[in-house]
């Protein structure tokens, strides 16, 4: 009894999570989605521009997710992310890390790919401008 009840309350915790998610994305018009590994140079390059864009648009209606492609652990749990939030497709044909994808939440229409070479201005602009 005591195990089905960690069970439950494992197996809720992981419903509420993706739900949650779910309406966060209802909320949000555009959704950035960060390709991340801890090994990655141009992630690491990338880092204090997304900090910068974070702070920047606080308040704006985009939800920031970050997938980790860092080993086959956070990998598995990056695809069932990717699931939830129904950009799959999106996700395995960009195989890569060390950039930011802004697609529009509803759609799931990929309007830029942010990376490395551009500031956090440069990058701000281009998300506001799709707002």
């Amino acid at each position: 009894m005591k195990r089905l009840t960690i069970l439950i309350c494992v197996f809720s915790f992981s419903i509420f999570s993706v739900v949650s998610c779910a309406q966060e994305q209802e909320h949000a018009q555009l959704m950035i989605v960060k390709f991340h590994a801890d090994w990655c140079g141009s992630c690491k390059a990338i880092a204090p521009a997304v900090k910068d864009l974070k702070a920047s648009l606080e308040g704006k209606p985009i939800l920031f997710v970050t997938l980790d492609f860092t080993n086959d652990a956070t990998k598995s749990q990056a695809n069932m992310l990717s699931m939830a939030l129904g950009i799959h497709e999106i996700v395995s044909k960009n195989s890569k890390t060390g950039f930011l994808l802004v697609m529009d939440s509803k759609t799931k229409k990929v309007h830029e790919k942010l990376t490395k070479k551009m500031s956090s201005k440069e990058m701000e602009s281009k998300i506001v401008s799709l707002l």
